[in-house]
């Protein structure tokens, strides 16, 4: 039996390489963690389908887009049709926090100021390895006009489930306000 969602979303993931975004795929789609790390080459695609409180299905295609400077001259083509983004950086290094801004311009650049986007700081599990204070990650989230900030762990899957079904839960309610 095939279930038809009531909406379907490209959403990407974006940010520097290794700072966690193919694990949290992974971990909300399949409920798993693979800890030897594997460049994304290009792009990844997956897909979930996620049910709302209310019932409302949404179907996410969700598209884990490489993070290396050299794949930087392709990723523009992946953006097209995107309607979100989870902006990701890995708290226990500052740099990734920094470049977010790039992300987010980039992101804007090619799918427009109404994208919806949320910040991610992921790997938070390494507590005594966090890099970024809670004031940084607030002004950046701020500068970027992201929806929501979470903290993740793809490790042990803390706020990953939330963080998609929140951006799931946003994409609906702007999709019918333009009904």
């Amino acid at each position: 039996m095939n279930i038809q969602p009531d909406y379907n979303f490209k959403i990407l993931l974006l940010g520097n390489a290794a700072v966690g975004k193919t694990s949290l795929v992974q971990r909300f789609v399949h409920d798993r963690f693979d800890s030897s790390y594997l460049m994304t080459i290009g792009m990844e695609p997956s897909e979930k389908l996620v049910e709302l409180k209310d019932g409302t299905k949404v179907a996410l295609s969700i598209w884990d887009l490489a993070g290396q400077e050299r794949f930087s001259f392709i990723r523009h083509t992946f953006y097209k049709g995107a309607r979100a983004a989870l902006l990701v950086f890995d708290l226990t290094r500052q740099a990734t926090l920094k470049d977010i801004q790039n992300w987010s311009k980039e992101f804007v650049d090619n799918c427009g100021a109404k994208a919806i986007k949320i910040l991610i700081g992921n790997k938070n599990d390494l507590k005594n390895q966090i890099a970024v204070s809670n004031k940084e990650c607030d002004e950046i989230n701020n500068k970027i006009k992201s929806e929501i900030y979470f903290r993740t762990s793809a490790l042990t899957g803390k706020h990953v489930e939330e963080a998609f079904t929140q951006l799931a839960e946003l994409l609906v309610k702007q999709a019918e306000k333009t009904i």
